[in-house]
């Protein structure tokens, strides 16, 4: 799993405006959701006012990845940040978020 945070970029932290971005690529499962959690979690330390986390280029996601997201949503409303999961998603991760009756929820930005 690639992770970039920033003020307008990549895996790793991206932003723009009070926006920050977290493009996520490859799979986020058991072993690469830590790094994940940790990435998620700098950022909503470091005081974004809105946090899109850009899905698009996942392959995979297992529900260690989707509990990281699930945290970090919590974490975000409990500090009033704005928090977005954005797609388009791959059709595995589309899946999971469908089965889970998730996709509502993560992709509607907390805080709001």
């Amino acid at each position: 799993m690639e992770l970039s945070v920033g003020v307008g970029s990549g895996v790793g932290v991206g932003g723009a405006k009070g926006r920050t971005v977290v493009r996520v690529v490859g799979e986020v499962d058991h072993l690469t959701s830590p790094r994940l959690a940790d990435g998620l979690e700098a950022v909503l330390a470091g005081g974004a006012g809105w946090v899109e986390v850009e899905f698009a280029g996942v392959s995979f996601c297992d529900c260690a990845g989707l509990g990281v997201l699930l945290r970090a949503r919590r974490q975000a409303e409990a500090a009033g940040v704005r928090l977005h999961l954005g797609g388009p998603f791959q059709p595995s991760v589309g899946r999971l978020l469908a089965l889970t009756e998730l996709t509502p929820v993560l992709t509607s930005p907390a805080g709001e």
